[in-house]
């Protein structure tokens, strides 16, 4: 026999009967419990265990659907498989309730970008940088820059990535995204200075290859084109970047 007494919401005692035949006193924390059914829900994503995940994040649902994290988790799950309504949906139900949650507030602004949505994407990047408890601005700063450059917004990414300089100096991500918005406005000194110093702190990859590749051509020194779109192609023969080079293709 089960018998259920709800307190405060979500701590229920419950009470079982024993061998002897008397009733012992549980405690069961809903939101703990839902809580770690979450976390479950998300580990299988990461896995690919799709089917599992959604098991796991109904299940917190069921056992106690006011907690935050609930909707945004089904965002992420929805997002994770391909139903972009569906991810949209759940991502504004979840900041509906919980509209201050800025790790919700910036998924959605990545997943609106990522979307093609970028003036929506900006809104919430906006919202999310004027929330006073965000304590991650550099990141909301960075993914509002790099949202921007894909947007062909040369003059917003210049300046949301500069302030992300401000806080964390070796942001590579920043730094090279510095570098093809400051080419793009014909900035071209201060992009050889980012690239200079990406070189100091990371090794070659093939993106800060490619950006040296189009910088050099962009300043007109053949040569070094040559040389670096000769490293580009032996290092990555693979990549987009390679093609892009040996079809002269500088955009």
């Amino acid at each position: 026999m089960l018998l259920c007494i709800t307190l405060s919401g979500c701590v229920t005692k419950e009470y079982v009967r024993g061998p002897d035949n008397t009733l012992i006193e549980r405690t069961f924390n809903s939101k703990e419990a839902a809580m770690a059914r979450l976390k479950l829900a998300l580990e299988y994503l990461r896995h690919g265990r799709t089917a599992q995940a959604k098991l796991n994040l109904d299940r917190a649902a069921a056992t106690n659907s006011a907690i935050d994290g609930i909707d945004s988790s089904y965002a992420y799950y929805y997002q994770h498989v391909g139903d972009i309504d569906m991810a949209d949906k759940s991502y504004r139900k979840a900041l509906n309730s919980f509209p201050n949650n800025y790790n919700t507030r910036n998924n959605y602004g990545a997943f609106l970008c990522d979307n093609q949505r970028f003036v929506a994407a900006q809104r919430q990047f906006d919202l999310v940088l004027n929330t006073p408890s965000n304590a991650q601005v550099a990141n909301s700063l960075e993914n509002s820059g790099l949202c921007a450059l894909r947007d062909n917004d040369w003059p917003l990414a210049r300046k949301q990535l500069n302030a992300v300089i401000g806080y964390e100096k070796n942001r590579v991500r920043s730094i090279l995204g510095l570098v093809k918005a400051e080419m793009e406005l014909g900035n071209y000194p201060q992009s050889v200075l980012h690239l200079t110093n990406y070189k100091k702190v990371y090794v070659v990859t093939q993106q800060s290859l490619w950006l040296d590749v189009k910088l050099a051509h962009r300043l007109g020194n053949d040569d070094v084109v040559r040389k670096l779109g000769g490293d580009l192609v032996n290092k990555y023969p693979n990549s987009q970047a390679a093609k892009s080079f040996l079809d002269k293709d500088f955009k």
